[in-house]
């Protein structure tokens, strides 16, 4: 009886691995197909940068679970740091591609060990607090500010044909639809899976109308295959984009923070102080590994604690399953070769609902401060600098110096240093610390 009991268990186990497999899925599948197309990456190097992402997402999970917070929570591609990586891409000039990968595995490699000696530190809450509310806010809005021209003008097919494309708009808008009614309205287990439906149903419909663009399949030389360390070169330094990544790695210490923390309310268990500087510690060897495997930089998914919570999945073995699923899909190249081929329309539309969640973030926590003289004056002159910024030509910084170039070319970047500046230096307020009786 007790031998039957052990396969029922193991075989549930196994399922409920699948399922997590699934679900990681989700958040990985559109990531490198947007980056891909954002630096003109061939079939075949899009091809392997989903082998590698699969392998770091599952690895990374792995990681978190042996040495980090310990806790069920997968990792995937942060919405942050695909999101500058598609910025960059977008800005740089032609035939720089190369240079500027190779310039972001050095920031991810640096940011990584930044962050894994900051998780160790007793001075992580002041860095922390560097980042206030307006910080984040204007940091957020900014980002989505500069890449919304990249989502219409592929959504609405001008990227693919040059003009508006009424089938491929047609076919996002339905996607884009169904994400959002699975998301809103569906229940238990489907409503974590509206992104994989939406990219299902999106790419179907590609098929059916016959829209799908030439010459992006990718036949691999064989059945299974290693990915390779460094594959984008060797790491370039860049004081601009190291900055870049260091800040982004710390403005995403409250994204770390929040999942331990839902995770925890959904497993009702109280989570120890000491799990979120582990927690911190290990997104920081996660950036690291992201950045030797040539991927996007990961963090923990906050998502993990509603598909826990509408499964009821709450025990460590099947997120290991999963996530050991997940990165051996890594090491089979027709797997991330027919990932590969997903329509990069799809692959924006399943992310816009995401994206403009980011939008909403930064608003909800601007609407969150005092409408006083000085906020509205540092919240208006940073998004006015940055978002003006945004507007000025590439070649308008061909005088400056090329190691502050990418500073100065960044209006995200420039708006959130001249933000930091009003907040914390020229009007700085002084606040109340408030003492509170545990």
């Amino acid at each position: 009886m007790n031998d039957l009991t052990k396969k029922e268990s193991g075989f549930l186990s196994g399922v409920q691995g699948i399922q997590w497999a699934v679900f990681m899925l989700t958040n990985i599948i559109a990531v490198p197909v947007v980056v891909g197309a954002a630096f003109h990456m061939s079939p075949a190097e899009i091809s392997t940068f989903m082998q590698r992402m699969l392998l770091v997402s599952g690895a990374a999970t792995l990681i978190q679970v042996f040495i980090g917070h310990r806790m069920p929570v997968v990792e995937g591609a942060a919405g942050m740091w695909w999101a500058i990586f598609i910025l960059l891409g977008t800005m740089c000039a032609p035939g720089e591609q190369g240079l500027l990968l190779q310039q972001l595995e050095m920031g991810l490699i640096i940011a990584g060990i930044f962050l894994a000696i900051l998780g160790f530190l007793p001075i992580i809450e002041k860095v922390r607090n560097l980042f206030t509310p307006i910080v984040t806010g204007v940091y957020l809005i900014l980002l989505v500010a500069q890449l919304s021209g990249s989502f219409f003008k592929s959504i609405l097919g001008i990227t693919a044909t040059s003009q508006l494309n009424g089938k491929i708009a047609g076919i996002c808008l339905i996607e884009i639809v169904i994400i959002l009614l699975i998301s809103l309205k569906a229940k238990g287990i489907w409503k974590s899976m509206g992104p994989l439906i939406g990219i299902v149903v999106g790419w179907s419909l590609f098929h059916f109308f016959g829209v799908n663009h030439v010459g992006k399949i990718y036949e691999p030389p064989s059945w299974f295959a290693i990915p390779q360390l460094l594959e984008w070169g060797s790491p370039k330094f860049d004081v601009g984009i190291v900055l870049t990544s260091i800040i982004t790695s710390v403005v995403l210490i409250s994204n770390v923070i929040a999942s331990i923390l839902v995770v925890g309310i959904a497993l009702e268990k109280e989570v120890k102080p000491k799990q979120y500087q582990k927690g911190i510690f290990g997104n920081g060897v996660n950036l690291f590994v992201s950045g030797i495997f040539s991927v996007v930089g990961v963090v923990p998914l906050s998502v993990s604690a509603g598909f826990i919570t509408t499964t009821g999945i709450k025990k460590m073995r099947p997120l290991i399953i999963g996530a050991v699923l997940i990165m051996a899909a890594g090491f089979f190249p027709n797997i991330g070769g027919f990932l590969a081929t997903l329509p990069l329309e799809v692959a924006y539309a399943s992310l816009f609902i995401p994206f403009s969640q980011m939008m909403g973030f930064g608003i909800r926590d601007l609407m969150g401060q005092e409408p006083s003289a000085r906020n509205l004056l540092v919240i208006g002159l940073s998004l006015m600098v940055g978002i003006g910024m945004m507007f000025l030509p590439p070649d308008s910084f061909g005088s400056v110096a090329p190691w502050l170039r990418n500073i100065f070319a960044n209006g995200l970047l420039v708006g959130l240093i001249f933000c930091l500046l009003l907040e914390h230096v020229l009007f700085r307020e002084k606040r109340r610390v408030e003492s509170t009786n545990n």
